[in-house]
């Protein structure tokens, strides 16, 4: 590669990961038919005792595609889908891909404004949602501010179970629905459809036949948390996607060759939301390609040791989740019943914010399953980098992944080059020395999207060229990389706090702050300094149960003071029950800040 990078992560590469693969330019209806013609037999979904093959999967895809294709769905279509983890959304998904239509997924906890702004900035034609979202956030509101929208498909929870699972948990209150009684047939202009009456509607299986570029036709538009202002839409491609899938097999796979043996027989644990792209890309997309079973969560259980229960049952090989639920699992005391049971799963997966080490150990304790860090956004599809399954380094998100190249570089212009800082650990660095290395992370690969929706001027400062014509995507993280390659974030630009003079990243403070024994959830936020000048340093804690009235916020934040440097440790401490998270378990600091 002649460019000015350098790349040391490559004296440090996994052995056996290719360091450049020769992807498939595919269409991402395709991988699922590939895998459905080489596993026709292989259980594809597991969904509260329901279970389906490959072939049938694929089946039903065609049959839900041509029924789309009769309401008026074409090439180009955008199709929002607000479903939480159900074959309903698998199935949708690829059939709207098939068409070379457009997904947008919805997080399932928007709420009305939110997803009238998603349908009406997506332009969405058509929305894919579960009966009881819509009787909560839509039933009787002005659906006349969505013109786009010409079709609304409800699907209930209970049209994908075992029938005898269905009928009880439905007369039992157990199964959330909206009464078929009240599902409407049209609400103005938007006309109602039930999902079982479309999918019927495709036999006989008639798709229009559709050419697809996998890399310039969009597959997928991700919105964006809007925690910087109004949410984007992320535009990404079929190719984007399928890369993605990949690039995160050829690491997994040949670093735990007993996750490659599985193909078409192991399981994966869906347990982030397929409303998020992480969810999207590490679940669902990643098992479809392998072959994998997908174990589906529509939500969390309440007792987080049934998530190993159900994990041991189907035999997963992998999982992705985030620090907050390995976290949760491991506080569930009946979690050690499992210790030693789940021989098969080998391969985690946290994502989505920093793992605490601690956590890391007795998760792994009780499974024997290794877990790797990895770092990656919506605009990536979106995994950058991970860690090597037997390399792990603390507080670190790892070595970039097969044919993506990483820069650092200046906050202010974002024009030049950071060295790689000369330490073998963040944590070496004083604070002088520190800012050497300390820029605006820059990723080139092809998992990187195409752009925003109907936001030029957002794309051309997050998309730029360099002097060899290569397309970086600017991310707004914090961060520096070390001699041997690996990535330590810092922070989000916008999260910086300014405490006289000093840069101090929160998420830097919240890691320190997780080595006390007490806390179970840290958030570290910028408050205006008493003075009036400036900021002050506040941290935000819930604390373990079995340390509740031992320990005050006093007690608390000494501690601090002796064990973080007079910089940067908080001088506001507060304990409260529970943090305010994502759908995906991301602490939000916007909201401890309001």
């Amino acid at each position: 590669m002649s460019d000015d990078i350098n790349r040391p992560w490559y004296n440090y590469w996994p052995e056996g990961v290719p360091k450049h693969i020769d992807y498939q330019e595919i269409a991402l209806g395709d991988v699922l038919r590939n895998t459905a013609e080489e596993f026709p037999n292989s259980q594809a979904i597991f969904f509260q005792g329901y279970r389906i093959t490959y072939q049938e999967l694929d089946t039903c895809v065609d049959q839900f595609a041509t029924g789309l294709s009769k309401i008026g769905v074409k090439k180009g279509d955008v199709v929002a889908i607000d479903l939480p983890n159900l074959p309903q959304f698998i199935i949708a998904f690829y059939a709207t891909a098939r068409l070379g239509a457009i997904v947008n997924p919805i997080i399932p906890l928007h709420k009305y404004i939110e997803i009238v702004y998603q349908i009406n900035d997506s332009n969405s034609t058509v929305l894919i949602i579960l009966d009881a979202l819509y009787q909560g956030y839509l039933h009787n509101k002005d659906l006349s501010k969505m013109p786009s929208l010409k079709n609304i498909i409800l699907t209930g929870i209970a049209e994908y179970l075992p029938k005898i699972k269905a009928i009880l948990g439905t007369a039992l209150g157990k199964v959330p629905q909206m009464k078929k009684k009240l599902w409407p047939t049209q609400v103005g202009d938007i006309k109602f459809h039930k999902m079982q009456d479309i999918q019927q509607n495709g036999v006989p299986i008639n798709i229009p036949n559709v050419s697809i570029n996998p890399k310039e036709d969009i597959a997928t538009l991700i919105y964006t948390g809007g925690t910087t202002g109004v949410p984007k839409g992320v535009q990404l491609s079929h190719y984007n996607m399928s890369v993605n899938a990949e690039q995160a097999t050829a690491w997994m796979f040949n670093q735990v060759p007993e996750t490659r043996d599985s193909r078409g027989k192991g399981g994966v644990g869906c347990l982030i939301p397929f409303g998020h792209v992480f969810g999207i890309s590490t679940g669902m997309s990643l098992g479809v390609s392998s072959g994998y079973k997908l174990i589906l969560f529509a939500a969390p259980p309440e007792k987080k040791s049934d998530v190993l229960e159900l994990l041991m049952k189907e035999r997963a090989i992998y999982i992705p989740a985030v620090p907050t639920l390995y976290n949760q699992i491991n506080q569930d005391p009946d979690s050690e019943k499992f210790r030693n049971k789940l021989p098969e799963l080998a391969a985690c997966l946290s994502g989505g914010s920093a793992l605490p080490p601690e956590v890391k150990r007795k998760f792994e304790g009780i499974t024997g399953a290794l877990i790797i860090e990895g770092y990656g956004a919506s605009e990536t599809a979106p995994i950058v980098t991970a860690s090597p399954f037997h390399r792990y380094k603390p507080n670190s998100a790892g070595l970039p992944v097969s044919d993506t190249s990483l820069k650092i570089v200046d906050v202010d212009e974002g024009t030049r080059i950071l060295p790689i800082c000369p330490n073998e650990t963040c944590e070496n660095c004083g604070e002088a020395e520190a800012e050497k290395y300390i820029g605006e992370l820059c990723v080139n690969g092809p998992q990187v999207m195409l752009g925003y929706l109907n936001k030029p001027e957002d794309t051309k400062y997050a998309l730029r060229k360099d002097s060899q014509g290569k397309i970086w995507y600017y991310t707004a993280d914090i961060a520096c990389i070390d001699k041997e390659g690996y990535l330590h974030l810092k922070d989000r630009k916008r999260d910086m706090i300014k405490y006289k003079g000093h840069g101090v990243f929160p998420a830097e403070v919240e890691k320190l702050i997780y080595q006390h024994d007490a806390v179970n959830e840290v958030g570290v936020i910028g408050v205006p300094h008493p003075d009036g000048v400036g900021e002050t340093i506040k941290a935000i804690i819930s604390i373990k149960d079995e340390f509740k009235d031992k320990i005050t916020e006093e007690d608390m934040l000494e501690w601090c003071k002796d064990n973080i440097s007079p910089y940067k440790y908080p001088r506001q401490i507060e304990f409260i029950e529970e943090l305010p998270k994502t759908l995906i378990g991301k602490i939000l600091r916007r909201e401890l800040r309001e």
